[in-house]
């Protein structure tokens, strides 16, 4: 599942931005934020992953970080071009659902193919763009509910994304 996000997702990204200020170019308050240094120590470790980030750029466009852990991965990355409108239109997916998320509208995605195989990813508007927050299970029944666990740790960091 992680190896299969960047894939999904277009570079362009068509739809229209949304920040708070039109003045605001798109991606902007996205562009300074770390992945790789967004979680807490602590926060990793009661995921039960390593606290220790690894690069996970699959595609230029879409930088991030990936934790690993016995029974699961965890992957944070940010896109400054896409939104939760652009990537619903620009692509095809097994689900694609829109969710709340910390007060933001969101969405649910499993990429083609990944029903019932131990992966999610939670889409977050964040800064003009958004945020995928990626879970994969080591083995599909390794996690009980994918989704369920992806979307409760977003639902606990959102906050912390920029406006």
């Amino acid at each position: 599942m992680l190896g299969l996000s960047g894939c999904a997702l277009g570079g362009s990204g068509d739809g229209e931005s949304e920040s708070a200020s039109p003045s605001a170019s798109k991606g902007a308050a996205l562009e300074s934020f770390d992945p790789c240094t967004f979680f807490k120590p602590e926060e990793l470790t009661s995921y039960g992953v390593s606290t220790q980030a690894e690069d996970f750029t699959l595609v230029s466009f879409q930088p991030g970080c990936a934790w690993n852990g016995d029974k699961m991965d965890l992957a944070l990355q940010k896109n400054v071009d896409e939104t939760v409108e652009s990537l619903e239109k620009g692509g095809s997916y097994d689900e694609y659902t829109r969710i709340d998320i910390a007060g933001r509208e969101g969405a649910r995605m499993i990429a083609p193919g990944f029903t019932d195989q131990g992966g999610c990813v939670t889409v977050v508007p964040t800064g003009g763009g958004i945020v995928l927050y990626q879970l994969t299970a080591m083995m599909r029944d390794s996690v009980a509910d994918p989704c369920g666990e992806i979307e409760k740790i977003a639902e606990q960091t959102a906050s912390r994304l920029p406006a």
